[in-house]
Order: C-alpha cells, then sequence, then structure tokens
C-alpha cells in the first residue's frame, strides 16, 4: 500500500463515520429541542397556576 492508498482509505473510513453518526445527532438534537420547547410550554401557561 502506497502512501496515497493510506490516505484515501482514511479518507473513506472518515466519511463513513460521518455519515453514520450525522443522523443520530441529527435526532438526538431534534428531541432535545423538543423536550426543551415543549417543556417551557407548560410553564408559561396559566392555567396549570391554581
Amino acid at each position: 500500500m502506497t502512501r496515497s492508498d493510506v490516505i484515501l482509505l482514511v479518507k473513506k473510513i472518515a466519511v463513513g463515520i460521518l455519515v453514520t453518526l450525522l443522523p443520530f445527532l441529527i435526532l438526538f438534537w431534534g428531541l432535545r429541542l423538543t423536550q426543551k420547547v415543549l417543556d417551557k410550554a407548560p410553564r408559561n401557561t396559566p392555567s396549570n397556576h391554581p
């Protein structure tokens, strides 16, 4: 294996890891954002306060 083969292999592995992790990160951040938005909504409504 030449140096260029190793660099190409490392690039392909890095792209594969990014392509695998990106959907999970989007899902995680989306769920956290949704949780924060829904968590703030009940506190601001006067219907929950007696």
